[in-house]
């Protein structure tokens, strides 16, 4: 009967976060246009709410995707979220993702990047690489990779994690992103048969 029948989940969820998702899928593989309405869809949807935690959210997704792509966000969407309301939990994963952490509290953290962040913090290049390999989340792995990149916490090790995890989710952003960084680091170290080979990879994805 009609009237047993669960609670009705809300339109603006199931097309909100669907368009999250979708958002995140076309933005990791470079469909940037594509991505782009998804994620004005999201936040159109979301923001019927009025829930400002949730938009907030949407904007730490933005700001995530573009750490995993080793790029420098806008912080201007969530910084305006933030001073009307603010959210420890989300304020906390702002800090992380731009890379401040010193002053992360582990407690209001993701539990899958505890290990990271404590690496992080004490600068062990090869525990940074360890915890990074243990993050079974793909996202979340290539997003720690972005944060350790920020803090100039990086090696060869950490930068084929990412390239790994791309090139297996078939996400071009990223993959591109950590090849010319792994280029730039083998050219830093005078390792010019290493570069070249990068340099032909990136051109060959390209093309």
């Amino acid at each position: 009967m009609i009237g047993c029948a669960s609670k009705p989940i809300p339109y603006w969820q199931t097309e909100g976060f669907g368009h999250v998702e979708n958002y995140k899928i076309k933005y990791l593989r470079g469909e940037d246009q594509i991505a782009e309405s998804h994620y004005a869809k999201a936040l159109e949807e979301i923001k019927r709410s009025g829930n400002l935690k949730l938009i907030s959210r949407i904007y730490l997704t933005k700001y995530a995707l573009k750490t995993a792509s080793l790029e420098d966000p806008v912080e201007g969407e969530y910084a305006d979220i933030e001073a009307v309301e603010p959210d420890a939990e989300n304020r906390n994963f702002f800090v992380f993702l731009k890379g401040n952490l010193a002053v992360v509290d582990a407690a209001l953290l993701p539990e899958r990047y505890r290990p990271f962040l404590k690496a992080g913090v004490q600068g062990k290049q090869k525990e940074i690489n360890g915890a990074i390999a243990d993050i079974d989340d793909p996202l979340s792995k290539i997003i720690a990779v972005g944060i350790a990149v920020k803090n100039n916490l990086y090696n060869e090790v950490t930068l084929q994690r990412a390239i790994e995890t791309a090139s297996i989710n078939g996400w071009q952003k990223p993959l591109l992103a950590c090849l010319a960084k792994l280029q730039k680091y083998y050219e830093a170290r005078n390792e010019k048969e290493k570069a070249v080979k990068i340099q032909q990879k990136i051109k060959a994805i390209k093309n």
